[in-house]
């Protein structure tokens, strides 16, 4: 049984509105899917739609075979966890606290922690790297630091899939290498991640496969040599300076973009899109 799956899922902001067009995929047990295209072409708003966090979406999602508008939100919550690109409380919480959030969905009405959710807890911001900031007020943290805690708090939660959002986002090269390294241990235990990402060439590096979204809909979709390559990239962010070599290390399609696409561009970079 696929872990998540949609079909033909479709959403309108109203007439002449942006809308997401023919979603189709399966997420199989152990894989990692990133999500990459430009600003605008409906990326984060199809993750809200697949995580039921807008309403009003044509077509059929399913998680471990249910369809998800007949799930309650508890049982929804133990299939699929979901990390937002920002998170803002308005209570000073600590790292723990927030990270123990993510143990609702097996607590029960009290909330309260038994043995195994402490255990989960602490396993997740060990695993994670912040355990010397557990006792640390979230608010008073960095935008690095902040979302680090909310994969802490996805990872206590324990779900077969999970979906970031910008993971990347405010992370340094540590921490980006120490999150990717978390995510090949989560598809090593079995579990699933679809992930949005910005970085053409992390997205190569990580997933297993790869959706090129563009005006709400999936420009390609398949593995990164298929999806990473010279048309798809042009077609998509419009691109004519740049060249796609594979990583001597790992084989993956790596993409370089060099001056002329934007007229303020002054020296060759590697694409982090």
């Amino acid at each position: 049984m696929n872990y998540f799956e949609a079909k033909n899922v479709g959403f309108s902001y109203g007439r002449g509105g942006f809308s997401i067009k023919n979603i189709n995929f399966a997420m199989e047990p152990g894989e990692t899917i990133a999500v990459i295209g430009p600003n605008g072409a409906g990326k984060s708003t199809l993750m809200k739609i697949l995580a039921r966090l807008t309403p009003g979406y044509s077509g059929e999602i399913f998680a471990e075979g249910k369809n998800i508008k007949a799930m309650d939100s508890a049982a929804l919550a133990r299939v699929i966890s979901y990390i937002p690109q920002s998170s803002e409380h308005g209570f000073d919480f600590t790292v723990e606290e927030i990270v123990s959030m993510g143990r609702r969905p097996y607590t029960g009405p009290d909330g309260k922690l038994k043995p195994v959710d402490i255990a989960a807890v602490k396993g997740a911001i060990e695993e994670i790297g912040i355990y010397e900031k557990r006792k640390a007020k979230y608010n008073e943290l960095s935008g690095g630091e902040k979302r680090m805690v909310l994969i802490a708090r996805a990872m206590a939660q324990a779900t077969p899939v999970i979906f970031m959002d910008e993971p990347m986002t405010y992370l340094d090269i540590h921490h980006q290498s120490m999150l990717m390294e978390a995510i090949v241990k989560m598809n090593n235990s079995g579990k699933s991640v679809l992930l949005i990402s910005h970085g053409i060439n992390l997205a190569s590096e990580y997933s297993s496969r790869v959706a090129v979204m563009k005006g709400g809909e999936f420009a390609a979709f398949g593995t990164a040599k298929e999806c990473v390559t010279e048309n798809i990239i042009r077609d998509v962010y419009g691109f004519e300076n740049f060249d796609i070599a594979d990583n001597p290390r790992t084989g993956k399609p790596n993409v370089f973009i060099g001056p002329g696409n934007n007229p303020e561009s002054a020296a060759p970079k590697i694409a982090e899109l």
